[in-house]
């Protein structure tokens, strides 16, 4: 999608993602940082809840392609056709203009505009709320919640928005909804932890 007037930007794919958990990565328990230099950010993370994982699928898209994709997922938590699907995803994509403060209504149109189409791709009974702005350590962005069914099984999901100069992150937190009341506190906890770097 692409911001109107002089700045151009390249922005992101919109994708409910759909974890597939690897063994290989991860265990252990208590707070575990996750640090990318290459991409600016690090966040702490439950490791007794969540494990890391880089195996990851998705379903429902609009925009391009992510750079770079990491997920947390919680291995005791709800599973279909053999893939994890409750915990948290950050996609990174990468723009082709700085965004500035100044540019962030006209990012929130976009978004506004290219959230149609996931809907559509992710099924008719598929939800998603009005974007609200927020701001997570000093990295601003927006937020929506979402409802949708995988396999049969309906699930609630928060996806986050976050611009840190010519770097987009969405992250997906996304559980059944029979396990959001119990994951929703981990996801609040993760995210609030999200720090990026210049």
């Amino acid at each position: 999608m692409r911001l109107r007037g002089s700045a151009a930007l390249a922005m992101v794919v919109v994708a409910v993602s759909l974890i597939v958990f690897v063994a290989a990565c991860g265990g252990g328990g208590g707070p575990t940082t996750y640090t990318s230099k290459d991409y600016k950010f690090q966040l702490t993370y439950d490791a007794g809840v969540l494990t890391e994982s880089t195996s990851l699928s998705s379903a429902g898209a609009a925009g391009g392609s992510s750079v770079f994709d990491v997920g947390f997922v919680n291995p005791k938590g709800t599973k279909s056709s053999g893939e994890y699907r409750d915990g948290l995803v950050v996609s990174v994509y990468k723009l082709n203009a700085t965004v500035t403060d100044a540019m962030l209504p006209a990012v929130k149109t976009e978004l506004e505009g290219v959230l149609p189409q996931l809907q559509q791709s992710l099924g008719s009974d598929t939800k998603l709320g009005s974007l609200s702005a927020l701001d997570i350590n000093g990295t601003k962005g927006f937020s929506s919640d979402a409802t949708f069914t995988l396999d049969k099984i309906p699930f609630k999901a928060t996806l986050y928005f976050l611009i840190n100069g010519n770097l987009e992150y969405q992250v997906t937190a996304q559980a059944a909804v029979s396990k959001w009341a119990t994951m929703q506190s981990v996801f609040k906890t993760t995210m609030d932890s999200f720090k990026t770097t210049p």
